[in-house]
């Protein structure tokens, strides 16, 4: 039986994992309470349900303003031109190889288109929950300005409601994308947010690269 050798990198920083997980906790809160709130009666429960909802935006802005922060100023591949790989997405497109290996170091240079729509539709969904948690309930930032602006509510709604939809999408399809190539691969990938360390097969002759 043939050994299989591996190589390995700190690639994650600490900031960086705790975004990350920031982010995570903050959807999964976000999800939670809509769906939960939505399907209630009219009443203190429902308020104080949205009202937690609200909290959760709040979260979600604050990690993700510090996600825009750390991927300017950040290590190497905290920075957001990391994910960027142009080439490899058009061609990717072309040859429709979606789920081949990645043998460098970093964000899964395929995958990473999906991160950079993620964090659009993030974007989005701050946006239009900070517009919404003003006109309908008269909390946040935009609250005053924007109380009684009642005519593009029901579109933003939409628009929130389908956001909130496809980041949930992009989570499912992210878990499964992360277990097929552990599988496939054989590689531990899901604790390199927890360790920061990335794992890759080693060529022979090849060096441990790790810190």
């Amino acid at each position: 039986m043939t050994t299989r050798l591996l190589k390995r990198q700190y690639i994650y920083d600490g900031a960086q994992r705790i975004l990350h997980w920031w982010l995570a906790c903050s959807v999964i809160a976000l999800a939670a309470t809509g769906l939960i709130a939505s399907n209630m009666e009219a009443g203190g429960g429902r308020a104080y349900t949205w009202d937690l909802h609200i909290l959760a935006g709040m979260a979600l802005i604050t990690g993700f303003a510090g996600r825009l922060v750390w991927g300017l100023i950040g290590p190497e591949h905290a920075r957001f031109k990391s994910l960027i790989h142009i080439k490899t997405w058009i061609e990717s497109a072309k040859t429709r190889q979606m789920t081949t290996a990645d043998s460098e170091f970093g964000h899964h240079k395929q995958a990473s288109a999906s991160y950079v729509g993620f964090y659009g539709l993030v974007a989005l969904m701050c946006m239009t929950g900070v517009t919404l948690a003003g006109i309908l309930h008269g909390e946040g930032p935009l609250a005053e300005s924007l109380l009684d602006e009642l005519e593009n509510v029901r579109i933003i709604g939409k628009v929130h409601e389908y956001g909130g939809w496809a980041i949930a999408f992009f989570a499912v399809t992210h878990v499964m994308a992360m277990i097929f190539h552990e599988w496939r691969d054989q590689i531990p990938i899901s604790q390199s947010m927890i360790s920061g360390f990335q794992y890759r097969t080693s060529k022979k002759g090849e060096k441990d690269e790790s810190k």
